[in-house]
């Protein structure tokens, strides 16, 4: 029985070496996948986009101490594209709020974009609100559009209050029926509000 598996074995073919131009092929096929992988994860490390704390589109960290007091005129903070608002409770109770746009006390981070074609709006202090030098849209302190061609109400960014030790307290939340963001309360041991100018909630539309 070995002499017969010895004279099978004997009698395999045996395999071919390869050839030079199969090798080559092998190691172009194989440096091509490594090439086109290398490729893709490159491409995905650029596109992807990463903000670092305190610019536009990341996280950017405020003492309580910036907080304008409430129905004062907003604080502009150039480096995050927002006005910080404190809504008291004369600004929540602006007789020129649209109807059924109920506003509460707290603070607001209002992108600094106009909502109708991307112009820079400005406070004006004369009259108490926003205006576009662009096209006249104009808006409350709240962020509620009352006019100019404008369809809708600024965008807004989410606001997280945290205490001493980084705990989140309360955080922005889209109203109730709509998707413009509502004020937010600063609670009792808020030291800092983080405003994230990555996370933008938008204007509700408005008629008026």
């Amino acid at each position: 029985m070995t002499e017969a598996l010895a004279e099978s074995q004997a009698g395999s073919p045996a395999s071919p070496p390869l050839s030079r131009r199969e090798f080559l092929n092998y190691l172009w096929g194989t440096s091509l996948v490594i090439y086109l992988a290398g490729s893709a994860g490159a491409l995905l490390f650029f596109a992807l986009p990463r903000f670092e704390e305190g610019e536009f589109g990341g996280v950017i960290t405020l003492p309580v101490e910036q907080v304008p007091p409430p129905d004062s005129p907003p604080a502009e903070f150039a480096a995050g594209r927002f006005w910080l608002v404190n809504l008291g409770q004369q600004a929540a109770a602006d007789p020129r709020q649209p109807e059924g746009l109920a506003e509460t006390p707290g603070v607001k981070a209002l992108y600094k974009v106009c909502v109708h074609l991307g112009c820079l709006y400005r406070w004006e202090p004369t009259g108490e609100r926003f205006e576009c030098p662009c096209h006249g849209s104009k808006y409350l302190l709240a962020g509620a559009k009352i006019d100019g061609p404008a369809t809708r109400n600024l965008d807004v960014f989410v606001i997280e209050a945290v205490d001493a030790e980084g705990n989140v307290l309360a955080q922005t939340e889209p109203t109730e029926g709509s998707r413009q963001g509502s004020s937010l309360p600063i609670p009792p041991g808020t030291v800092a509000l983080r405003v994230n100018t990555g996370a933008k909630i938008q204007g509700a539309s408005s008629s008026v």
